[in-house]
């Protein structure tokens, strides 16, 4: 397992039961000595992990802990390990939104007052994890806040749907039929169902037929089934609605005069049923002229729901938009670029050649956010221009690059002056194809010079009906801001200005595009979005601003001093050497962008570090060069530099994982060798006055069938609380061996 390629975090499930036999009370306590003690008796002349540091070298410097709440709560093992040898303690879990906040948004902050309580009267340092973060959300609620509106009707008016229609004079048909001693049914002169028979079956349902052979119902849901029908004497129809296996019977009465007959009706069929009528006890001429099958709702009411995020493109979100550029390797999202605009704000910019090979080589993409289909009426407009006049053909494709057709019904003409594109046009089936239209394509380099075209305030939208409205993005936005200000206030009054630092937003940074800035995660990049809560996705350019703005301002009115508080970025990866480290230089830029507004400020970078020693030494020579990289790179922001959540695994010659029962004492030893290195680097290349710390994250080894590196010689003690190698190689880091 190359853990170091993706984190999968269960933190509920982390080791933390730890001990150490020499710092938990050991008039109460005893522990069995390792088997092979001779290996391990060096331990023993070790002092506490804390009491190594150098205080007048590294005065700001903090050692920390990662720890189940509940278990440090408990006072026992976890809470003496953690006090002697740690001096600030981080809760994996207790401090996140879904362990505050419950379904009906009301937050209880009872385990954090006691474990900041326990923790501050112990003389630790309490680290907040995390104010904001798009795992471990209580998505239910937030989903919650966010929905459509409901439109304001009387509550008593109601119209009525059709489900279903047979009208005989439009050429409806019946489907499969039996019937008895009639010749079967017709389509008389006047457009009507009509059916004779001179004598009478046996048994009313020997003649019976599908008079709608299909209609998708909802089981539990009340319909009206209306028959427009007229008989040469009186008679009854009966039948059922359903399928073969069951459904609600019909009994209908007619006479020689037309009249709409109504039956009320729920089916018990979810999906597809059939109306099926029997009447072979009638002898005489029946005719219909429709059967059809209604509904009643609340009115609905036509709006327009926007299918792209970020149009004015004053977020980080770019996901909306597709450029191809020759050279650039193919299609890929586009930056928004400063003073591009047509307010001298942000904007796109796509470089077109000269004499290109195909019109198509240069295109700019508007991506919808679900398929489009026939008969969808969008309403689409945006500003642009060109550094030369020219003119651009349209295109409807699937995904940017799946072409569908080549007119896309809405082509341009660039000049030197910016102009209002707005068109609202209905889909046909050419345009979407077979699976659906996802985006629309304008193909520029129709002009064989090279040019710049410019693109700015993007609407795409789709019209849509019904009884409730979706939010506005800048109403999802508003309501969200205040959810965050609600609970990061929360937050602060429940810590009471005690917990002086925070990992105030926690992994923003996706693994790409390769080659670029990355993007910020996204819903629509991620691998389970109905179980995460992308903030970003809402809150765009200000989801760093709006927490850290919070945590500032209430972590003062709540007891704290302002130059005491330092918030932090945290994410995992940054010492990648796969991309040489491009996603703490992504992790750079963003912070530099978020800093951008001169309000903004970011204390301190933290990096998990949730690593292995790797047995293939060319690999483990790689890895170390970037870990070096990685201090270089977060030495040179001048900002605080915190290890957050570090661990250690250990991998074969292959890149396999060794498990704890398999590891031998020379590896572990590799390993001690390996957390000095780290730790001694830390020292080396972070300057002092950028030392905030490291946290170890596993006190102890994981258990097998842990959600969190399952089985692996991960802690700094075993599961027995004896020390490891790994316990001396990390002290002999802190005081620079």
């Amino acid at each position: 397992m190359k853990i170091d390629n993706k984190y999968y975090l269960a933190l509920a499930l982390i080791p933390m039961l730890t001990g150490c036999a020499d710092y938990i009370d050991t008039n109460n306590y005893t522990v069995d000595k390792p088997e092979n003690m001779a290996q391990y008796e060096y331990l023993n002349a070790y002092k506490p992990l804390k009491e190594y540091i150098d205080r007048a070298s590294h005065p700001g410097f903090l050692l920390g802990a990662g720890v189940s709440a509940a278990d440090y709560l408990k006072g026992d093992n976890v809470y003496l390990l953690t006090n002697s040898n740690f001096d600030q303690v981080t809760a994996g879990n207790a401090m996140k939104y879904a362990s505050v906040v419950a379904d009906d948004g009301t937050m209880n902050f009872g385990t954090v007052r006691d474990f900041v309580s326990a923790a501050t009267q112990a003389g630790l340092e309490v680290y907040g994890h995390t104010l904001c973060w798009h795992e471990q959300q209580n998505v239910k609620w937030l989903n919650s806040l966010i929905a459509d509106k409901e439109v304001a009707f009387d509550p008593n008016e109601r119209i009525e749907v059709e489900d279903a229609v047979a009208d005989f004079s439009q050429g409806a048909m019946w489907g499969w039929g039996q019937f008895g001693n009639s010749a079967g049914p017709v389509i008389n002169a006047d457009g009507c169902f009509e059916l004779a028979q001179d004598t009478p079956t046996p048994n009313f349902w020997e003649l019976q037929y599908h008079i709608v052979p299909e209609v998708n119902l909802v089981a539990g849901q009340e319909y009206i089934l209306k028959v427009m029908v007229k008989g040469t004497s009186e008679g009854v129809i009966q039948g059922k609605v359903g399928d073969w296996g069951g459904g609600p019977d019909i009994r209908l009465s007619f006479n020689e005069d037309w009249e709409e007959k109504t039956f009320k009706f729920t089916p018990t069929v979810d999906g597809n049923n059939f109306v099926l009528f029997q009447h072979g006890d009638f002898v005489g001429t029946l005719q219909i002229r429709y059967v059809k099958i209604v509904h009643e709702e609340a009115p609905s009411v036509s709006f327009w729901e926007s299918l792209i995020a970020n149009g004015d493109m004053e977020g980080d979100n770019a996901g909306s938009f597709w450029v191809c550029e020759p050279g650039t390797g193919g299609h890929h999202a586009p930056e928004f670029t400063a003073g591009a605009g047509c307010d001298g704000s942000r904007g796109i910019v796509v470089q077109s050649i000269d004499n290109p090979a195909n019109n198509y080589d240069t295109q700019f993409f508007i991506v919808s956010n679900t398929p489009l289909v026939e008969g969808n009426k969008v309403h689409i407009s945006f500003m642009y221009r060109a550094d030369k006049p020219a003119s651009a053909s349209s295109q409807n494709h699937g995904n940017p690059g799946s072409y569908i057709h080549w007119d896309g019904g809405v082509n341009l003409n660039f000049t030197t002056d910016w102009q209002l594109f707005d068109k609202t046009l209905t889909l046909g089936a050419d345009n979407v194809g077979a699976d659906g239209m996802l985006s629309y394509a304008w193909n520029l380099n129709d002009f064989t010079e090279a040019n710049k075209y410019y693109f700015d305030n993007v609407v795409f939208e789709i019209e849509k009906t019904g009884n409730t409205i979706p939010l506005t993005p800048e109403e999802k936005a508003e309501v969200l801001t205040a959810e965050m200000e609600r609970w990061v206030k929360g937050m602060m009054e429940a810590t009471e200005g005690k917990v002086k630092a925070w990992d105030v937003v926690n992994e923003p940074i996706s693994g790409g595009p390769w080659g670029q800035r990355y993007d910020l995660q996204h819903a629509a990049t991620s691998d389970n979005p109905s179980n995460k809560f992308y903030w970003q996705d809402y809150l765009g350019d200000d989801y760093v601003r709006v927490p850290v703005r919070f945590a500032r301002q209430y972590f003062e009115e709540n007891g704290g001093n302002p130059s005491d508080l330092k918030l932090f970025i945290n994410d995992y990866n940054l010492e990648s050497d796969w991309d040489d480290n491009q996603k703490l230089k992504s992790l750079i830029s963003w912070i530099e962008q978020w800093e951008s507004d001169n309000v903004t400020k970011i204390d301190g970078i933290g990096t998990q570090m949730h690593i292995n020693y790797y047995l293939n030494s060319q690999t483990q020579k790689s890895k170390e060069e970037h870990i070096v990289k990685m201090f270089e790179l977060m030495a040179a922001t001048g900002r605080l530099v915190r290890i957050t959540e570090l661990d250690m695994g250990i991998c074969d010659e292959s890149g396999n994982a060794i498990k704890t029962a398999d590891v031998t004492f020379e590896q572990q030893q590799l390993m001690a060798d390996h957390y000095k290195w780290i730790i001694q680097k830390y020292f080396e290349i972070i300057p002092e006055p950028q030392q905030y710390g490291i946290c170890q994250w596993a006190q102890t080894d994981s258990p097998e069938g842990s959600g969190w590196r399952a089985g692996e010689p991960i802690g700094l003690w075993n599961l027995n609380y004896s020390r490891k190698p790994t316990y001396g190689g990390f002290a002999d880091g802190l005081k620079g061996n």
